[in-house]
């Protein structure tokens, strides 16, 4: 079975106008080979951050999500370029993970 991606269409149209990025491409970060996940807290939800480089954008690029394992769904919270230092952690560890360290 697949993971499903779903998310609110009000926050979509948010993101988009202030990101410029459609939660319909987060599967470029979501499915990358070489991204970068990290646990983000915020209340009670277990949220989640995700980080790639994206060569069709040339950028590295963040998805927020939560998950639903009984529904096997990931919420798309945010949709983003990485800021700067959320870029050094990310290529900090792909250079240990290429170099094995």
């Amino acid at each position: 079975m697949s993971t499903r991606y779903v998310w609110a269409e009000s926050k979509q149209r948010s993101n988009l106008t202030k990101h410029g990025l459609d939660f319909r491409s987060a599967y470029l970060v979501l499915n990358n080979p070489y991204r970068m996940e990290i646990e983000s807290p915020r209340g009670k939800e277990k949220r989640k951050l995700v980080f790639a480089y994206v060569f069709d954008l040339v950028a590295v690029l963040t998805v927020v999500y939560l998950s639903d394992n009984k529904l096997n769904t990931l919420r798309i919270i945010s949709f983003r370029h990485a800021n700067r230092i959320e870029k050094e952690k990310y290529f900090e560890w792909l250079e240990n993970d290429i170099h094995g360290t």
